[in-house]
């Protein structure tokens, strides 16, 4: 009886190479002669597929078309999930991501494969496509270099493709922002004296009420201030939608202390659809450049920084690092302890954005799971008792801003939401 695709999978890991197991003299069966090692060098327009047979020998190259119909092209080359042990795949995320939904619907067991980059290659090794797909098919047959794609699928996608927009949408505006500043150097005096000094929510308001029927740099400045006022728009509401999102799959990840909106998807991203493919939070780390490397020689024994990993998860770590130096107690007292080892800043930082990847390692894999009071309650509870934001600022030592930004939603920060919502009840006994 043939085995379902994914205990097949299971069983040739925990046997190994099947040319191990012939050369210890293993009787091999009629079925273990039929397996096939597949790797797939993709591409924008085609894919390159590489099989090989139990003992590692080449079958044959042959190229497809990166289309649905090449996909099940490809898949029909490959053979039945029986008796395909995996199919290595370069780039599941970019040229290969349609063909790794494919696969993965007939029931293939996928595996992405880290191909060794131009500095990394071996000389005299040829560079094409037959050849990186064959690659591709031997570390598959070597279990060398192999992980498991990420889940490109659900809220996570719609969260990468929103920060991507947001992103190129916020680089426009920091583009126009600086030819508008670089016109007003140059601008006549009177037109340079009403428009320096200016914050930039005043500034983009100025410049984009300037009279359009007007020519010359009045034209050119009123242009760039309408164009910098419709994107930030935009921006704002790709971000709320990003909000959205977050709040009903992952509110976990906006609890955590000083995870922002922006910083939460980028976590999320990281993670894909599938965080459970991450064993550990050591493996989290790595994979967002955090987890020091071991740079050690002789007697001497150090670790280096890590400069791989996904470097938008890293500042996103980075960021919620910064915040917390600034506002959080229990970071304050760290970083003065490590002042005091000899830690520089840098070196502080870094070990901050270690302990935090572990936090958010936890939010990934309990995403739904938030400790504290809910920010829903926090208004209903205020009005009821008749205070004021101001007079909840006062009695908090913070800025009424903060008291707002707290109560709809926009600041979610576990510690001051139960700091909140325990001083609230300490009102409600008085007045009780």
């Amino acid at each position: 009886m043939v085995q379902p695709p994914s205990v097949f999978c299971l069983a040739s890991l925990r046997f190994g190479p099947y040319r191990k197991r012939r050369s210890e003299g293993l009787h091999m069966s009629e079925l273990e002669k039929d397996l096939v090692f597949a790797g797939v060098d993709a591409h924008k327009d085609t894919h390159t597929l590489c099989l090989l047979d139990h003992m590692g020998r080449a079958i044959g190259t042959f190229r497809f078309a990166a289309d649905a119909k090449g996909y099940d092209a490809l898949a029909g080359k490959i053979g039945g999930p029986a008796t395909c042990v995996g199919v290595g795949v370069e780039g599941t995320g970019s040229y290969g991501a349609g063909l790794t939904r494919r696969l993965l619907e007939l029931g293939y067991c996928v595996h992405e494969v880290m191909v060794p980059g131009r500095a990394r290659r071996k000389p005299g090794r040829p560079k094409s496509d037959p050849a990186d797909a064959e690659v591709s098919a031997r570390q598959v047959l070597a279990r060398v270099n192999l992980s498991k794609p990420k889940d490109q699928s659900g809220w996570t996608e719609e969260l990468r493709q929103l920060m991507i927009a947001r992103d190129r949408l916020v680089q426009a505006t920091s583009a126009m922002i600086n030819a508008a500043k670089s016109l007003i150097v140059t601008a006549p005096e009177d037109l340079r004296s009403s428009l320096e000094g200016l914050s930039r929510k005043n500034l983009r308001t100025a410049l984009s009420t300037l009279d359009p029927a007007a020519g010359g740099i009045i034209l050119a400045l009123g242009s760039l201030g309408r164009a910098w006022e419709l994107q930030d728009r935009e921006a704002d509401a790709i971000e709320e939608r990003m909000k959205r999102v977050l709040e009903a799959n992952a509110p976990a990840l906006l609890a955590v202390y000083g995870c922002g909106t922006v910083s939460a998807a980028a976590l999320a991203v990281a993670g894909g659809g599938n965080p459970e493919r991450l064993e550990s939070e050591a493996e989290f780390a790595s994979l967002c450049g955090v987890a020091p490397l071991l740079a050690s020689s002789g007697k001497t024994e150090r670790h280096r920084l890590n400069r791989g990993g996904d470097r938008r998860a890293n500042r996103a770590l980075y960021q919620i690092a910064v915040t917390r130096m600034s506002y959080d107690q229990r970071t304050k007292d760290y970083v003065a302890k490590r002042k005091r080892d000899g830690k520089s800043k840098k070196e502080t930082i870094r070990c901050l954005k270690r302990y935090i990847a572990r936090e958010v390692f936890r939010a990934l894999r309990r995403p739904l799971e938030v400790k504290g009071p809910s920010w829903k309650n926090l208004r209903p509870a205020r009005q009821a008792l008749g205070i004021t934001l101001v007079e909840v600022g006062k009695a908090l030592n913070v800025g009424f801003q903060r008291v707002s930004y707290a109560e709809t939603g926009r600041l979610m920060n576990a510690k001051f939401l139960e700091e909140y919502d325990a001083w609230l009840k300490s009102q409600l006994r008085i007045v009780g």
